[in-house]
């Protein structure tokens, strides 16, 4: 099979080795090889720079808004936690200079490269450096108070999760975790209100109902932290630990067979649970 050529000028398909065309006689122009080549290595030299300033926009974007992941909930259980603070960059984490600090990243940037890290303390002293440069970083604020729980001093966590709550009143992020400070602490009303703001303002959020529904019930609230069990169960129908929950609020209610169901639905979604023989013998116990 030879290479063909197509006339520019008439259209007519010709053998690649002609100079003329055999029908209108228009003459062909050979492209010169050294000159596609170097044309060629042009594009790739501009597309790679292009690439390349797309990255990094990407990386100053992301480090500028924290990521995606905060409107991440975490796994709900018997007693969920709060969101992780914000990270401030994709992939690798980056080398750390001989103060500890993170190189090109601002103190809140380093504070949560060292919180992912699990060291809490670098974390919560780069927190506070950022609150310093600007006591109103709502951001900074909330994720202190969150390595302060993890360092066990929830009530000096609780003024910097409110404030970071009213600066901006509608982060659901910021609510969520101010709330569960309050419920750590036991201060139930509190709590229940502050998960209610978290409520209105995800409301599709299943772990906000389901600690909101905990909470509820350790306050003795029973029908309501019901309601706010079926709530979580209908947003995630999957999860068995909400059934546990429900059938104990349904038990303080006097209501067995509803607090059988609940535990038989447990056994049906996860019948080798760790909760598994508990609960046969919790419904062994109701009948």
């Amino acid at each position: 099979m030879f290479q063909a050529n197509v006339c520019e000028g008439c259209g007519a398909k010709f053998r690649a080795d002609r100079d003329r065309c055999p029908r209108c006689r228009r003459v062909i122009v050979r492209p010169d090889p050294q000159v596609n080549a170097a044309t060629s290595r042009k594009l790739v030299r501009a597309s790679a720079a292009f690439v390349g300033v797309f990255l990094l926009l990407v990386a100053v974007l992301w480090i500028r808004n924290g990521g995606d992941d905060e409107s991440l909930s975490a796994a709900a259980g018997p007693v969920a936690s709060s969101p992780a603070p914000v990270r401030p960059a994709s992939g690798t984490t980056p080398s750390t200079s001989a103060d500890g600090s993170i190189p090109f990243l601002d103190p809140s940037g380093s504070a949560v490269v060292a919180y992912k890290a699990g060291d809490f303390e670098t974390a919560r002293l780069q927190f506070l450096a950022a609150i310093e440069k600007n006591p109103n970083d709502a951001e900074a604020l909330s994720n202190l108070g969150q390595v302060l729980i993890k360092l066990g001093q929830t009530v000096e966590a609780v003024p910097h999760l409110q404030k970071a709550a009213t600066l901006n009143p509608d982060r659901w992020t910021y609510r969520f975790n101010y709330a569960r400070a309050l419920a750590l602490l036991e201060r139930w009303d509190e709590a229940i209100a502050s998960y209610q703001q978290a409520q209105r303002l995800f409301p599709d959020d299943y772990v906000t109902a389901f600690n909101l529904g905990m909470t509820l019930h350790k306050s003795g609230q029973e029908t309501p932290a019901v309601e706010q069990y079926l709530r979580a169960i209908e947003l995630n129908p999957t999860e068995a630990s909400f059934r546990i929950a429900l059938g104990l609020s349904y038990e303080r209610l006097q209501r067995p067979s509803d607090a059988l169901a609940a535990y038989s639905e447990y056994l049906r979604l996860e019948p080798s649970g760790t909760e598994a023989d508990k609960v046969r013998a919790r419904i062994a116990e109701i009948d």
